[in-house]
């Protein structure tokens, strides 16, 4: 297919006008719902069980 200036720049303006009604409808999204925290947060921040730590004050490597 032989791509003029004109198809490529219709192409380039169906694009950006998707792209840009993504953003809007991002912004909508982000605006009426609650943000959660990313899942390296969750992963690494939770609350777990208070565990007694070992008689050194280290972890066990296994």
């Amino acid at each position: 297919m032989e791509w003029t200036p004109e198809s490529l720049k219709a192409e380039i303006d169906y694009r950006q006008a998707a792209l840009r009604a993504d953003a809007a409808d991002y912004r909508v999204g982000r605006r009426t719902h609650r943000s959660r925290r990313s899942w390296w947060r969750r992963l690494g921040h939770h609350a777990g069980p208070d565990v007694p730590g070992t008689g050194n004050g280290h972890r066990d490597a296994a």
